[in-house]
């Protein structure tokens, strides 16, 4: 048997391929650099849904696909905004 939310998670992880590649994790090194792309490891100039790794930083990775750039940061959902200064 499977737990009860399972194919919620199973859903909610269809949906967010559907919205594109997802980076989980990068290795930068001065030999090697690699992305953790959809659960996969991809080396710098390896294939991944139909594109190429031509770009890895401690931020993200950057796909090249159909000749034109996707730049994948490695958390979608955090938004930055400038510190505010202290207010006295």
């Amino acid at each position: 048997m499977r737990p009860a939310q399972a194919r919620e998670d199973a859903t909610a992880a269809t949906q967010a391929r559907a919205l594109g590649p997802a980076v989980q994790a990068v290795i930068t090194s001065p030999q090697r650099k690699l992305a953790l792309i959809d659960g996969k490891i991809v080396p710098l100039g390896g294939s991944v849904r139909d594109g190429t790794l031509v770009g890895v930083n401690e931020s993200g990775a950057v796909l090249r696909k159909d000749g034109s750039l996707a730049v994948l940061p490695m958390h979608p959902d955090v938004r930055k905004t400038p510190a505010r200064g202290d207010e006295r």
